[in-house]
């Protein structure tokens, strides 16, 4: 009888044994990074630093919205009170600044996006420091750092940049006020400079009124009305101080208005089709979720080709299960910033994949939001398992381990692949990097601002890359087909000065010159050339094959 005792007092001890030492690798690591947490984290940001200058672009993307921003500052420079952007006012302002200082300057323009980048993700590291584990925290914010989805927005003067600091920034002003107890007295300063951050986050993108929403959500969940109170009057008061000094600059112009009817419309690019109802709303959020969880989540992970066009909904299913994991602990622990952090994503993700069109087909529409998502899933792989510490250890650490060396070797592959690009680039030959018919393009729309004299009016199909590849010259930009009618079109043309259409092969497909091209300015001058063809003369041709055309009007 003594003998099994002592046989059972052994595997008791070899039991104690083991889960003390598989518990210590977790807390192992635990320490250690709350040892060395400020040179990990600048070593992040170094990192960081390094691949966002490998992968570094001086041109202008294809999709149009950098250009964009970069065309309206340069607007609000020669006239403050003319111009203000429905699409993100704040953005174009901000860059007003350098823009009036140093001119259409790509590099130094470029460059303050690796700066936003690097803020991000020093707001992100004081917004949730010694708040969650910094196991958790050192995976998302190396995750980020070394992403090149991320990175690629480091080099673009796309607003992702600037929104996920301001985003990052939002955390760090509400923090405070979440972890005060209700008996605590937060000091109004500390709501002003939240009602301030919130207020520059929403001026900065539509959608933030998803973020405004969580905050309400958030603090009425908590029946915590007195915070709800002063939180939500600081931002309608810093808000409606913006609004009144805007009326006197700007007048009337909304900040929705023109992003309002895009989105109502069944076809964005179409408003004959009509708008839609409650039901087509909630076949894109279906949609939307399919494609941005299913598809565009798992291309920035690194864990699904960029070229794959299909969706998979095993992969929404997988991301739920591991939101869900997550949301239990973050509930059970009571972690409050967490808690908040789901509802952001949730209404801010949520009001997207709403409202958006599925056309729109993008990763940065979801991108903004991955570091939360990562977050709550390793909040959830950290605190599973606890009965098995050996198998919490592995499953937390191999999950990270996979998915941040996913994101490395992605973008190392991507570093190598850009620097020819880039020191062509830097080097001066400004195109280099684009295919063919972007180079015609670009090349002609050079041609209009060095050639044409100053009243020249150009239609362009893409104005904004016009706009910068002409240093500066206006056009006049036409996305959609207004009629097929020659005298109509006409009509429209010489009621708003126009004097030549810059008529481009742009491919459908970027990737493959399939002989299909973006056809708006074909569909629209076509007619007008068979029905009046003494009234179209062609000015200048740029390429041979996939060329660009100029003619100039004869009304």
């Amino acid at each position: 009888m003594k003998k099994n005792k002592e046989v059972v007092a052994k595997k008791s001890n070899t039991k104690t044994a083991n889960k003390s030492s598989s518990e210590t690798t977790l807390v192992k690591l635990e320490n250690f990074l709350l040892k060395n947490e400020t040179i990990i984290f600048f070593s992040i940001l170094l990192v960081s630093l390094i691949f966002s200058v490998l992968l570094f672009d001086i041109k202008m993307s294809e999709g149009n919205d950098d250009s964009d921003y970069i065309e309206g500052a340069f607007k609000l420079t020669k006239d403050f009170s003319s111009y203000y952007s429905t699409k993100a006012p704040l953005y174009p302002i901000f860059l007003s600044l350098p823009v009036s200082i140093w001119g259409i300057n790509l590099p130094i323009l470029k460059s303050l996006s690796i700066l936003f980048s690097l803020l991000n993700l020093t707001a992100m590291y004081y917004a949730f420091r010694k708040l969650i584990p910094y196991s958790i925290l050192f995976a998302v914010l190396i995750f980020t750092g070394i992403n090149s989805y991320f990175l690629y927005f480091a080099s673009q003067t796309y607003s992702e940049a600037f929104f996920c600091f301001l985003q990052a920034l939002l955390f760090i002003t509400i923090r405070p006020i979440l972890i005060a107890s209700k008996e605590d007295n937060i000091p109004i300063a500390k709501y002003l400079v939240f009602g301030i951050t919130l207020t520059l986050l929403s001026l900065t993108k539509n959608i933030t009124v998803g973020a405004i929403a969580a905050v309400a959500l958030y603090f009425v969940f908590n029946r915590d009305f007195k915070k709800l109170a002063y939180a939500f009057g600081s931002f309608v008061v810093v808000r409606g101080i913006f609004e009144v000094i805007k009326s006197f600059i700007w007048g009337s112009q909304n900040q929705f208005s023109n992003q309002y009817q895009i989105l109502i419309q069944k076809d964005p690019y179409n408003a004959s089709k009509g708008v839609d109802d409650f039901g087509g709303f909630v076949d894109r959020l279906f949609s939307n979720t399919s494609i941005y969880i299913g598809k565009r989540l798992y291309q920035i992970l690194g864990f699904v080709s960029p070229e794959n066009t299909k969706t998979n909904s095993g992969l929404v299913l997988i991301t739920f299960l591991f939101v869900g994991i997550g949301l239990y602990f973050i509930f059970k622990n009571k972690a409050r910033i967490m808690q908040f952090t789901f509802l952001y994503v949730l209404l801010m993700a949520g009001l997207t994949f709403f409202v958006l069109q599925t056309s729109w087909d993008q990763p940065r529409m979801v991108l903004v939001y991955v570091p939360f998502i990562m977050m709550i899933i390793f909040y959830g792989l950290y605190y599973a398992f606890q009965n098995t510490p050996a198998l919490r250890s592995f499953v937390f650490l191999i999950v990270s381990i996979i998915i941040i060396m996913s994101s490395l070797i992605k973008t190392a592959d991507k570093s190598v692949a850009n620097l020819p690009i880039l020191k062509k680039n830097m080097g001066g030959d400004i195109y280099y990097g684009y295919t063919e018919d972007w180079t015609n393009f670009l090349k002609l729309s050079r041609y209009c601002g060095d050639s044409l004299p100053e009243t020249a009016y150009v239609v362009s199909r893409k104005a904004p890359m016009s706009f910068i590849y002409s240093n500066g010259k206006s056009f006049y930009p036409i996305y959609t087909v207004p009629s097929t009618d020659p005298d109509s079109v006409l009509a429209l043309l010489k009621e708003n000065k126009v004097t030549h259409v810059l008529i481009a092969s742009l491919r459908r497909n970027p990737k493959k010159n399939d002989g299909y091209v973006i056809n708006t300015l074909h569909r629209m001058m076509g007619p007008v050339g068979q029905k009046y063809p003494d009234k179209l003369k062609l000015v200048k041709q740029v390429g041979t094959s996939e060329p660009s055309y100029l003619y100039e009007i004869k009304y």
